[in-house]
């Protein structure tokens, strides 16, 4: 049932959504007043105690007294209340606050009338990436049905949905100067795009922009907005000369300026136009040492939209020592390192910041540095202090009302819970996120909610409801030109590939991953990209070419930095070491991959690393160490903690390895019992590499056991990929060889051995003798 609304005087609030109306327009307010709104309205029948609020609202009771008086007055003024009068919200001396407003009474949601259609919402209440290592563009528990609700509303809503009718795009600028002055292309085009944010316009954001013309043209952007703004500058007569030429659905405008000072004159511009959107200009920052900060930040920004990173840092070298200390500039200083992949430097330089900035500081700074050190926490796999800091950034950017801030700190935040298997939280997390960032007309952070989506339901054992939407994800990303997004969609759409056995689409799809242009300037990617290239080649046989891949991660990679690509390779190089009849080496490897940053930064890989070990042990005859540590691995999988959901699919590796152990320890009969146990929670996730992963040797123990007829119906389970897996052929050479089938036999392995590749089959070939 819908949450009912709640009306009062000219005001209508909607609890579910955090909107409150007054004569049909939403009010802006600070997520925070909104909650405390609420919370006053659905407890009017008593007084409510200033800790419960503070609970309430932000979570915890240690919230200062000036937060919660702040949220009051700004309630009360809204409201058209004081704290002398009280007509509304009335003071309880020593306790707290009571709503006493007469005539507030709940309707059912559905009576009422249809909003605006300018009326944006700001939400109410950012992993692991594919193969464990493509990390969200970045980078709240609620009910299942929060969940099942938001991703039902993705599947049914268009990816042509009209854009806002308070939207805009803002292309870049047309310089007529020196080339001295190229730099006003993109950074007066982030001026108007950010004064149009500041003034109400959902503004798409420059780098999404800037993203689709490097890629299409100026005439091929190609992106939702209301209005499209078209600005040019010229240098005429001493003075600045900016012009903004503005195309409409209904109708057009032309805004012209002039300044001696080409940011002035963009400003002014600006402002014009918003008086004539009838929107409110945002108050000017002023004097000159601010407007020379404001050029130099300009500037700096415009060669990170570019991915002129040298630029950018040059930029900031040249500029006077009192600039190069300014807060915005050394924003830009650990941005830099972060997309540089420098994960340590960026979070030593967002913490120095952060400190710096008192809370009474641009709260709206202080927020965009949260997320930056908290991104850089996720990258280095440091969740606890990510998690943290996420949730800084979130209350701070709220009280802001700085909704771009809050949509990335909510995406952030989702994941990490992501990460941790609170996959309930995650997707709470990302629903917000998306809201936000519908709102804001930014196509690229609805696609950014989409991969995180996806990823979602990888971990939850759906990759076939996965692969779908990361191909939709991955088409709206080529059109946004957006690098880095697009190459962590590419490598989780191999994870999909992979576990839905598809080799041959992995092995496509990754073909590039290793191209000399695929590094993007961030040497994290390129090991991202060179063990997902090599997972494809082992998936298909090619253990050489994929050793070697995984040898050049090793010798080039760095330790700290790479240390949760390393783990991976050595988790792989296990695999490979087994396929080779190698089990000594295999256990070397898996035992090297067993390291702290994988645990916490991807659990499944993690165990999968675990169990490699474990049967490398067996099938070096170690079977009592095997044996330690399954139960190991047992008290992990069972009690995953910090809120965690059980991992089925931990689970069902772990049964899986309990059948070997039983049939390494010659115990035949239990070993059947924990294989039955391993397919039924297979056959209950559908995901067809669990199944042949468990069905093979489930059919081979049967076989061996006589059990003919149960052999042929494990068999069935997994025969649909017995002409693209090597082990379901396998399986169906065993099972036609056990039922007399010779030409059968000789047909399931001749399929093996085309697929086999340099993996052995001579237990195979000697079994169907």
């Amino acid at each position: 049932m819908a949450t009912p609304l709640i009306r009062f005087g000219a005001f209508r609030l909607d609890p579910q959504a955090r909107e409150l109306f007054e004569n049909g327009e939403r009010v802006d307010l600070p997520l925070s007043t909104i909650e405390c709104l609420i919370h006053l309205i659905r407890h009017r029948d008593r007084p409510v105690g200033r800790d419960e609020l503070a609970s309430a609202v932000w979570g915890r009771v240690d919230v200062s007294e000036v937060s919660l008086s702040h949220a009051i007055v700004r309630l009360r003024r809204r409201l058209g209340d004081d704290g002398n009068a009280q007509r509304v919200i009335r003071t309880v001396p020593r306790l707290g606050y009571r709503w006493v407003m007469p005539d507030t009474v709940e309707e059912p949601a559905g009576e009422t009338p249809a909003v605006a259609a300018d009326a944006v919402a700001v939400a109410a209440p950012p992993a692991r990436g594919g193969l464990a290592i493509a990390v969200f563009i970045v980078g709240a528990t609620v009910a299942l049905a929060f969940a099942v609700f938001a991703w039902r509303m993705h599947e049914r809503t268009p990816d042509t949905a009209p854009p806002p009718a308070n939207s805009a795009l803002v292309l870049p600028v047309r310089v007529d100067a020196g080339a001295e002055w190229a730099w006003l292309r993109l950074g007066l085009m982030d001026l108007v795009a950010t004064e149009l944010r500041r003034g109400g316009l959902a503004t798409t954001p420059s780098e999404t922009v800037v993203a689709q013309v490097q890629a299409r043209g100026e005439d091929g952007v190609d992106l939702p907005a209301a209005w499209r703004v078209t600005p040019h500058v010229a240098h005429e007569h001493a003075q600045w000369h900016v012009r903004l030429d503005v195309h409409g659905a209904t109708r057009d405008l032309a805004i012209d300026a002039r300044a001696a000072d080409p940011l002035r004159a963009t400003r002014d511009a600006t402002d014009e136009l918003l008086i004539k959107l009838g929107r409110t200009p945002p108050a000017d920052d002023g004097d000159d040492d601010a407007l020379a900060a404001a050029t130099l930040r300009q500037r700096a920004h415009a060669a990170l939209l570019a991915n002129q990173f040298d630029v950018a840092r040059r930029l900031v070298e040249q500029a006077a020592p009192g600039l190069q200390a300014s807060p915005e500039i050394a924003l830009i200083r650990a941005k830099l390192a972060f997309y540089s992949g420098d994960y340590e430097g960026s979070r030593r330089q967002a913490t120095e910041l952060f400190a710096q900035l008192p809370p009474g500081a641009d709260a709206g700074l202080r927020a965009r540095v949260a997320n930056t050190l908290a991104s850089a926490h996720f990258r280095l796999a440091r969740l606890d202090d990510a998690e943290r800091v996420y949730a800084d950034a979130i209350r701070i950017a709220q009280d802001a009302h700085e909704p771009d801030v809050l949509a990335h700190a909510y995406l952030g935040r989702g994941g990490v819970a992501s990460q941790r298997v609170r996959l309930e939280a995650a997707a709470a997390d990302f629903g917000r996120a998306r809201t936000l960032f519908e709102a804001g007309n930014d196509p690229l952070g609805v696609a950014a909610i989409d991969l995180n989506l996806a990823i979602n339901a990888m971990q939850r054992g759906q990759p076939a409801t996965a692969l779908p939407l990361l191909e939709r994800v991955r088409t709206r990303l080529r059109a946004l030109a957006a690098v880095d997004a697009l190459a962590a969609t590419e490598v989780t759409i191999v994870e999909a590939q992979l576990v839905l056995l598809d080799h041959d689409g992995a092995l496509a799809t990754s073909a590039a991953f290793v191209a000399p242009d695929n590094e993007n300037g961030n040497p994290r990617r390129r090991w991202q990209f060179t063990f997902a290239r090599a997972a494809a080649l082992a998936g298909s046989g090619r253990l050489d070419e994929a050793d070697l891949l995984l040898a050049r991660l090793r010798d080039a990679s760095d330790p700290d930095a790479d240390a949760i690509a390393r783990a991976l390779a050595e988790s792989l190089s296990g695999e490979i070491a087994l396929a080779r009849g190698e089990p000594a080496r295999a256990a070397e490897y898996a035992a090297g991959a067993l390291t702290p940053v994988l645990a916490a930064f991807n659990r499944e890989q993690y165990v999968q690393a675990w169990c490699a070990r474990i049967r490398a042990l067996q099938r070096a005859g170690a079977v009592a160490d095997a044996a330690a540590e399954i139960e190991r691995l047992r008290a992990q999988v069972l009690a995953p903690g910090d809120g965690a959901m059980a991992d089925p699919g931990a689970e069902v590796l772990l049964a899986l390895a309990g059948a070997e152990q039983a049939e390494a320890e010659r115990r035949p009969e239990l070993a059947l019992q924990h294989y039955a146990d391993a397919m039924a929670r297979a056959t209950a996730r559908a995901v067809p590499e669990e199944l042949v992963r468990v069905g093979a040797p489930y059919v081979r123990a049967l076989v061996a056991a006589g059990r003919v007829d149960e052999a042929a119906s494990v068999h069935g389970r997994i025969a649909a990929w017995a002409d693209r897996d090597l082990r379901a052929a396998w399986s169906a050479a065993l099972v036609y060889h056990a039922l007399g089938q010779a030409a059968a036999v000789d047909a399931s392995l001749a399929r093996a051995r085309a697929l086999a590749g340099q993996r052995s089959i001579a237990a195979l070939e000697t079994a169907v003798r």
